[in-house]
């Protein structure tokens, strides 16, 4: 190549460098084809995995929006499943047409405000709802379950051998016929009381996961507890006595409450509604009803005399046990006794005998 040649190339190399972009070089004919410009791609982004709990509100929601089943009060994405899963049933049945609030939240359930489908006969219905069974502390419940029968989903004591099996095994299918056997235990119970006149929310269903019953309280202030109000000396003695009255109607009609206190009790413009009834107890049938008794009577007389009327827990819980042909006798909690000894097992057929 001549010198002059070679410095019309330069010449030219020098004008392709002050083009900006390799996109604007002139292309030379019969030249190899361009290789397109690779562009960097994003990072994939990694699929979240939706958990099944999601997976399973998603689809509660979608079946409540079809069944119409809106409610005004704000629960969680957590409980809202839980209270669709409990109440679409009785909505369906139109029993309500709304839930409004919680009344009150618990370790074994929470129970709701709601309004009534038929407001001529009732405003509003409590409906209690339970928790989840694996939220639930079955393992401890020997104490109130001894000696009671165990009820099917239509409250019929269950005799199959094969459910038996389930429930003294705990296992999966066991734990739900024991969940369901509490609850139509604590309906059974409330059917048993309000017929016999005590004060207690009149019961109206229930179905696999809640009760509906009576709604104690105003549109808007639901009752109080008696753990919550002062009360006049007057006042008290008369109440005392209305509990006491009840506490009657329980022992002639073989119940004893279990967990009776100054909290699960009622007051409403005057006047009380015991409430809580799952742990109720046969004093027949239950080897520590006398302690378990004796356990609530302290705790009531614990509160009244906090409100001026002084009595003997004592004294009264056994004068009321004996008055209802209840025997008192030396309690011994069955986990101590060994039914593979002889001594253990006749002591345990005497105290169920006597």
């Amino acid at each position: 190549m001549s010198r002059n040649n070679l410095n019309e190339y330069n010449d030219l190399l020098d004008g392709f460098e002050d083009l900006e972009g390799r996109g604007n070089l002139p292309r030379i004919k019969n030249g190899l084809p361009e290789r397109p410009r690779r562009q960097r791609l994003a990072a994939p982004q990694p699929k979240t995995k939706r958990s099944q709990a999601e997976i399973i509100s998603e689809l509660a929601d979608e079946a409540a929006g079809e069944m119409g089943f809106e409610f005004s009060y704000n629960a969680s994405r957590h409980e809202r499943q839980w209270i669709i899963d409990s109440l679409s049933g009785f909505y369906q049945s139109l029993w309500f047409d709304d839930i409004l609030r919680l009344l009150k939240g618990g370790k074994e359930a929470s129970v709701y405000q709601c309004a009534a489908k038929t407001p001529r006969k009732r405003n509003y219905i409590a409906a209690k709802v339970y928790r989840p069974r694996r939220f639930r502390n079955l393992k401890d419940d020997f104490l109130y379950r001894e000696g009671r029968e165990r009820l099917d989903a239509d409250g019929n004591a269950i005799i199959d051998d094969r459910m038996e099996h389930a429930m003294n095994k705990r296992t999966e299918y066991g734990r739900q016929l024991l969940h369901t056997s509490w609850i139509e235990h604590e309906y059974k119970t409330m059917q048993i009381l309000h017929k016999a006149g005590a004060d207690i929310p009149t019961p109206y269903t229930r179905g696999d996961n809640a009760i509906l019953m009576e709604y104690i309280g105003g549109a808007d202030t639901p009752a109080p507890t008696l753990i919550e109000i002062e009360l006049s000396t007057t006042e008290a003695g008369k109440l005392f006595k209305r509990i006491l009255h009840n506490v009657e109607i329980m022992l002639a009609n073989k119940r004893v409450h279990g967990d009776l206190s100054a909290y699960n009790v009622l007051y409403w413009q005057g006047e009380i509604n015991l409430i809580d009834f799952p742990q109720a107890i046969d004093p027949r049938q239950n080897c520590n009803a006398l302690l378990i008794f004796e356990r609530d009577i302290t705790r009531i007389c614990e509160y009244f005399a906090r409100q001026g009327v002084q009595s003997d827990p004592r004294q009264l819980a056994r004068k009321l046990w004996k008055a209802h042909g209840y025997r008192v006798r030396e309690q011994v909690h069955p986990r101590w006794l060994d039914e593979q000894d002889e001594n253990d097992r006749a002591y345990w057929k005497r105290s169920k005998d006597e």
